[in-house]
């Protein structure tokens, strides 16, 4: 019997919006994932300002996800304090024992991804599948330490062994939600952005 494949996708989702459902659309067909966790930051590790509240973000998510296979995970909520991926990732392997996990970034993250807590860790538990759009010269991105871990090669980054980085190309989303809550603030459309369900949520709740 072969291996669930299960994605762990965090962030603060505050709001969600297309640009990160539409990608990640894309890499679930693509690497047949089984299931994918959304897992909203509950403290940020960086400076990044989170405005919405805990129970809010997980509302927007439970709202705007709208696969079967894509989670609205709680869990660095529950666990409280500051949000490190090396935790989640060994609460999610407790949770499915045996499985396959794979951790979803953001192209951003590369060149600092091997600071990351724990990093040799993680990569002992995971492959990587980073969000490489396109338009944009990824490799100026990677750093040394992280070029031998880059496989351009499915059958081998989906095979056993963990420590692989997958770039996977996907379209450029021009959607941030600094935009949206800036836009909502204003009284400006956003249903191109954000999930119709979401917008209307958005607009009765008038949470930014």
């Amino acid at each position: 019997m072969s291996k669930q494949r299960i994605g762990i996708y965090g962030g603060a989702f505050d709001p969600l919006h297309n640009g990160h459902i539409k990608p990640i659309d894309q890499v679930s067909r693509e690497h047949d994932l089984d299931r994918i966790h959304f897992i909203p930051t509950n403290i940020s590790n960086s400076e990044k300002k989170i405005f919405a509240s805990h129970v809010d973000r997980l509302e927007m998510l439970s709202i705007g996800l709208n696969n079967p296979a894509y989670i609205a995970d709680n869990r660095e909520i529950i666990r409280k304090g500051i949000s490190y991926t090396i935790d989640t990732i060994e609460s999610v392997i407790e949770e499915y024992r045996g499985e396959s996990i794979y951790l979803i970034i953001g192209s951003d993250i590369l060149p600092t991804l091997n600071k990351w807590k724990d990093f040799a860790n993680i990569m002992l538990l995971c492959n990587i599948i980073v969000l490489a759009r396109m338009t944009k010269n990824n490799d100026s991105l990677i750093n040394q330490e992280l070029k031998p871990l880059i496989c351009s090669d499915l059958a081998i980054f989906h095979s056993n062994s963990y420590g692989k980085i997958y770039l996977q190309d996907t379209p450029l989303i021009n959607i941030s939600s600094t935009e949206i809550r800036s836009r909502l603030q204003n009284n400006q459309k956003v249903s191109n952005l954000i999930p119709l369900r979401l917008d209307q949520w958005l607009q009765k709740r008038k949470i930014y």
